[in-house]
């Protein structure tokens, strides 16, 4: 559901470029479309390794796993491949192809500039940000519950302190979202998409055959399934670096 809700954003934007008549907000509103749809299934990849631990799709469930450690810790490949992906369905900086200035005058805003209209695109996008920033914190960061020193208290996740906990990281993590837009430049869109597609995808499938292998030797204590999806990470691991290595030798020789 949260997945869905996510996606269906994109159609704001393409609209708001199409009935623009205007070319270059057109291709910004293009460009999102794409941008949104590679990310979008990084991302949802990016959850089958906390469904598998959770062995649940409830987000309640979820963050009671979560009780002695989070998933920050056991799943960091899977975190990290998130907060990739949530720039990059966001159009964030780095990632905020759909509104390139340089290339494309403002992106699928361009006719919006001032207006109430620009201020609603912009008002979806940070809702956007904060919906991203809640996930992370749900699945991830151990939802309401407290850190680790406070969590050794007996009242800690009681009463309104788990409030308090989780608005306490969604700020910390909406803080580092805007940390990274102060810091890092933008980047081209041929690299956005390779990104995509070449690294984070095939990346996130070896580390969920790894996830789901480990989990079967705990779980069932082990077969000769476990030797199969090991393997299997592995190869696709291998393909992957070797497909970006490859990206990176024949952009050099041209």
């Amino acid at each position: 559901f949260m997945l869905a809700m996510g996606a269906v954003s994109v159609y704001g934007v393409v609209l708001a470029g199409w009935s623009s008549r205007s070319p270059y907000a057109l291709l910004g509103g293009m460009r999102s479309a794409a941008q949104v749809v590679s990310y979008e299934i990084a991302m949802a990849l990016s959850f089958v390794a906390v469904f598998l631990f959770a062995g649940t799709l409830s987000t309640s469930e979820i963050v009671k796993a979560q009780e002695h450690t989070w998933f920050v810790v056991l799943l960091i490949p899977s975190f990290l491949i998130y907060v990739v992906c949530m720039f990059g369905e966001a159009a964030r900086i780095p990632f905020d192809l759909p509104e390139g200035e340089g290339e494309l005058v403002g992106g699928f805003q361009t006719e919006y500039s001032s207006s109430l209209k620009f201020a609603l695109i912009m008002m979806g996008e940070y809702l956007h940000t904060f919906t991203a920033s809640g996930i992370a914190v749900t699945l991830f960061l151990g939802g309401w519950r407290a850190p680790f020193p406070i969590s050794l208290w007996e009242g800690a996740n009681a009463g309104w302190w788990p409030v308090l906990w989780f608005l306490i990281k969604f700020v910390l993590t909406f803080c580092f979202i805007v940390w990274v837009r102060a810091s890092l430049p933008r980047i081209r869109y041929d690299q956005l998409m390779s990104l995509g597609w070449k690294v984070l995808i095939p990346v996130n499938l070896a580390w969920i055959l790894l996830v789901a292998a480990v989990r079967n030797l705990v779980v069932n204590e082990g077969d000769r399934m476990i030797g199969l999806g090991i393997a299997g990470a592995l190869v696709i691991g291998v393909l992957a670096v070797w497909l970006r290595i490859d990206t990176v030798d024949q952009r050099r020789k041209e």
